[in-house]
């Protein structure tokens, strides 16, 4: 019988990995095209990115939602599966694309190393928005947290 680590402490891990991660993705929308000649501020702040509480989701979360199921290994992470939300009214998507399942598999793999997971499996929410990919939530074992900052069991 598998067992899962305490909730509290994958909470917290998780919490912790995703707030770094949209520092990272801020970082890098900033960098790109996230800055003051699309809506975002120059600090980071704004539409583009987080207040001191963290990530806000706004209207820069367009784009294809993706779920990533994994599962890991002593700290190695397999993609097992990817699906993805259909537009309201459209029809069905079929397979992403190979430059997406790349950045997908990369952006995935990194919060899980973030967090410090090392077995069992994981589930993952991420859009690719024109600013590039960002994570949404994620599910470890019965604990999913979301970018805002809920946690639930």
């Amino acid at each position: 019988m598998k067992h899962f680590p305490d909730p509290q402490p994958v909470t917290e891990r998780l919490s912790r990995a995703l707030r770094d991660l949209s520092a990272v993705e801020r970082w890098a929308a900033h960098t790109g095209t996230g800055g003051p000649s699309d809506g975002g501020a120059p600090d980071g702040g704004g539409p583009a990115g987080g207040g001191p509480e963290g990530p806000v989701v706004d209207e820069g979360w367009q784009g294809l939602r993706f779920g990533v199921a994994t599962q890991s290994c002593d700290g190695m992470h397999e993609v097992v599966g990817i699906t993805w939300s259909a537009p309201a009214g459209g029809g069905p998507c079929g397979e992403p694309a190979e430059a997406d399942r790349v950045v997908l598999h990369s952006s995935v793999r990194a919060l899980l190393d973030m967090a410090e997971h090392e077995s069992g499996p994981a589930h993952t929410v991420v859009v690719l928005t024109a600013r590039g990919p960002r994570v949404l939530s994620c599910r470890l074992g019965g604990t999913t947290v979301t970018v805002t900052g809920a946690g639930t069991d």
